[in-house]
């Protein structure tokens, strides 16, 4: 092979490669919006961001970025469901974040900014406060559900305050919360 072809051929393997690492955008519309968004700390220079879609996402994407610009992007393919859900869970792992710096995201096909801080750096010894929770309440496939299940008792009624609200309501006084029925192994889930 000559050199020419050989430099050719390796312009083109760059060039794909470059093209494999942009996101795969999808269109738009009720089934890739995103909803149910989470965030966890992955740890002090990470964050992870969950949510679901009604449809599988062949390449999830964030957007992310400082001072309420969202310049840059990380994806995965981790689009997955389970036989009885309607939708499928998203994960995309951000990394190369600044400790305890706030950043703008938003999901592909979001239609707001959100925002997250990262976890401070680990020994730097200032306190914290947290949420735990360790029931997050009865939900059907898409929200609060009336009803509970045959031997349950006591279903919200409408109007009652679900945990999540009360977590909303309370926000300003922690800095994460803690999902105490949670793995010890798995990371800390920050609400914002």
């Amino acid at each position: 092979m000559s050199f020419t072809l050989r430099a050719a051929a390796a312009v083109v393997a760059l060039a794909m490669t470059a093209l494999a690492s942009e996101p795969v955008h999808v269109v738009c519309n009720e089934n890739t919006a995103p909803i149910q968004i989470r965030l966890a700390y992955a740890d002090d220079h990470s964050m992870r961001v969950s949510w679901n879609t009604k449809q599988k996402l062949s390449k999830p994407t964030v957007y992310f970025g400082t001072k309420g610009k969202r310049e840059r992007c990380a994806s995965s393919d981790v689009s997955v469901t389970y036989p009885t859900s309607t939708t499928y869970n998203n994960h995309v792992t951000i990394t190369g974040l600044a400790p305890d710096t706030t950043y703008s995201y938003m999901p592909e096909c979001g239609t707001e900014a959100l925002h997250f801080t990262t976890a401070r750096s680990i020994g730097k010894g200032d306190e914290f406060k947290f949420a735990m929770v360790g029931d997050m309440g009865t939900f059907g496939p898409d929200g609060l559900s009336t009803t509970v299940g045959k031997g349950a008792k006591n279903p919200l009624k409408p109007g009652e305050k679900t945990t999540i609200d009360s977590l909303v309501s309370l926000i300003d006084s922690y800095d994460f919360v803690w999902h105490g029925l949670s793995s010890p192994s798995l990371p800390i889930v920050f609400v914002s």
